[in-house]
């Protein structure tokens, strides 16, 4: 346990790169309620715990031996009954004062721990707080659902965002003037970006060879450990055909149909291994907004991949991709704003519509090439601002910035890298 606790050791002090993710869970620490971080494996969960407990310590000045962490996927220990058993040693061991506060790290490794968890949760009132993360999207959302329903607040971690991936290079961006003063560095590291992707290992990697080996390792561990084994799928080769294709193919439709065609597998069982994947954080499917659930159903879906470093190393790159790699990280980046999202299409298309509740609140184009395509993009925008009674539309583009007002619709035109600093939850506003 010590080796887990090594604040129990002396001082502690975190210091690697601090996640925006963090300033929501920080406004649920004093609840009772417990706190979940779910997301793709690598993406920095364990990490966000140990900046958790470093707030904990330094800032709320919590004794740390009332900070416990367990690390649930350690092969060196016994999974059944490990919550209960490690728990009762350590209160015996540090005899903690006062509320205590409990980490566990991967914890659907651990047999029942959910009702572990609800016996904790029930029985102590306001003395403990429980923090957990897992790997597996829909295992974590079904069994917190089910049995502690209205106990827990769930948040979901994906890799680096861009405005992190700045951060992580010791690059202060906090105004206008920073950015213009940093245009040219700013647009080459998006392009470093763009090539690696978000991992925080990866980002933090200096060797380039060593980067690509790791982002193979993390797919095939994702595909492998998380996937294949965790659902004990049989056809390995179909389902790795299914998944080159959705990584070869992003921001594209994609119909089951034919994707059962093209990976000799039913319908149905491209719709399950889809949600598999999704479940995993390792693709994720969008829907046509339309209020008609068979509407939604029957529509193609449009595939976005977690990470373009993954998607790279994975996918084959054609001189085309640069378009659709865009749409993938604008799309990865209003994931992580939390909001539903949507593409729309009748005669003319709309790359992204987002949605708070039932509120439609924004209508994006993505245009890598904009001088090419600018009517269209126009088109579609406008027919999506029309149809959602939008007011203000934007076309995210490479370069070109600027505002129009067409058909009485504000069109704002606004590089990718500039948006990924201005946009949603972000260090900038608009």
């Amino acid at each position: 346990m010590l080796e887990w606790n090594p604040w129990w050791k002396g001082s502690y002090h975190f210091q690697k790169v601090r996640r925006d993710l963090f300033f929501k869970i920080k406004n649920w620490i004093d609840r009772k309620e417990i706190i979940s971080i779910l997301g793709v494996r690598r993406s920095g969960k364990t990490t966000l715990l140990f900046e958790t407990i470093d707030y904990l310590i330094n800032e709320k000045k919590v004794n740390s031996d009332n900070i416990f962490f367990i690390k649930a996927d350690d092969d060196r220990v016994e999974k059944k009954d490990l919550i209960k058993k490690l728990l009762d040693e350590y209160l015996i061991w540090r005899n903690p004062q006062d509320k205590i506060y409990i980490f566990i790290d991967e914890v659907h490794e651990i047999p029942e721990w959910q009702k572990t968890l609800k016996r904790i949760y029930d029985l102590n009132d306001e003395n403990k707080k429980i923090f957990i993360s897992g790997s597996n999207a829909s295992l974590l959302k079904e069994e917190l659902s089910y049995l502690l329903t209205g106990r827990f607040a769930y948040f979901e971690l994906f890799p680096f965002s861009f405005r992190e991936f700045i951060r992580a290079q010791n690059i202060s961006v906090k105004n206008e003037t920073d950015i213009l003063r940093q245009k040219n560095t700013l647009r080459n590291l998006l392009l470093s970006y763009i090539e690696y992707g978000g991992f925080p290992e990866i980002v933090l990697e200096k060797d380039k060879n060593r980067k690509d080996e790791l982002l193979q390792f993390y797919f095939e561990s994702i595909l492998y450990r998380d996937i294949v084994k965790r659902k004990n799928i049989r056809n390995v080769e179909k389902l790795d055909r299914l998944v080159k294709w959705y990584l070869q193919n992003i921001s594209v439709y994609a119909n089951y149909d034919k994707l059962g065609k093209i990976c000799d597998l039913s319908t149905d069982t491209i719709g399950e291994y889809t949600r598999f994947l999704e479940d995993a954080y390792l693709v994720f499917v969008i829907n046509i907004l339309a209020y008609s659930v068979k509407k939604q159903f029957v529509n193609p879906k449009k595939i976005y991949c977690v990470d373009p470093g993954i998607r790279r190393i994975v996918g084959f790159i054609f001189s085309e991709d640069s378009g659709r790699i865009y749409e993938n990280i604008v799309f990865t980046h209003l994931k992580q704003t939390g909001r539903d999202i949507y593409y729309w299409k009748n005669k003319n298309e709309c790359d992204f519509i987002t949605k708070n509740k039932e509120i439609v609140e924004q209508v994006i184009q993505v245009s890598y090439d904009i001088e090419k395509s600018k009517d269209r993009e126009i088109k579609g925008l406008i027919g999506a601002m029309e149809k959602f009674d939008i007011s203000k539309g934007l076309i995210i583009t490479q370069n070109y910035e600027s505002k129009k007002i067409i058909n009485e619709k504000e069109i704002v035109f606004k590089p990718l890298w500039k948006w990924l600093l201005y946009g949603q939850n972000s260090i900038l506003r608009n």
